[in-house]
């Protein structure tokens, strides 16, 4: 075999394990394969709450903490974007609301925190006789567990 023909196997070989590594390394891409979703499960819309929620969703992306470099969730209520809490799994306990309607968000971000194109939100109402009642916030929250308002 010349060595031009080697140089070219050798070359097509690195492109291919290279593409391999790449795709092996991309965990924020969707799982299957299409665009990133998040959706939340828990509460429903238009649910009556207590001041804590316990708020659940689903996403087709793997998610942990910033540091990790996967993806994560910021939460934040009323629209309040700029004051939200990380969180680097499927769940969070929102406290602290206050009596009225109010609307929980959830986005999808990549670990640099730029959106990742992936959102939902919830509007419930807190009551004084909520369904819902506070519960610990979950040990693998990216942040002190609390959302007050």
């Amino acid at each position: 075999m010349s060595a031009p023909a080697k140089r070219l196997i050798i070359a097509a070989a690195i492109t291919v394990v290279g593409a391999g590594l790449l795709a092996a390394c991309s965990d924020s891409s969707a799982s299957d394969g299409g665009n990133p979703t998040l959706s939340i499960t828990s509460p429903s819309p238009g649910s009556k709450v207590a001041s804590s929620v316990d708020v659940t969703w689903d996403t087709n992306v793997k998610v942990g903490e910033p540091d990790t470099g996967l993806d994560h969730v910021h939460v934040f209520v009323d629209g309040q974007s700029n004051d939200y809490t990380v969180v680097g799994s499927d769940h969070f306990t929102v406290t602290g609301l206050t009596p009225g309607a109010h609307t929980i968000d959830v986005t999808l971000q990549h670990a640099d925190h730029s959106s990742a194109g992936a959102s939902d939100e919830v509007d419930v109402t807190v009551t004084k006789s909520g369904t819902s009642s506070p519960s610990p916030t979950p040990s693998d929250t990216g942040s002190s567990g609390r959302y007050d308002y």
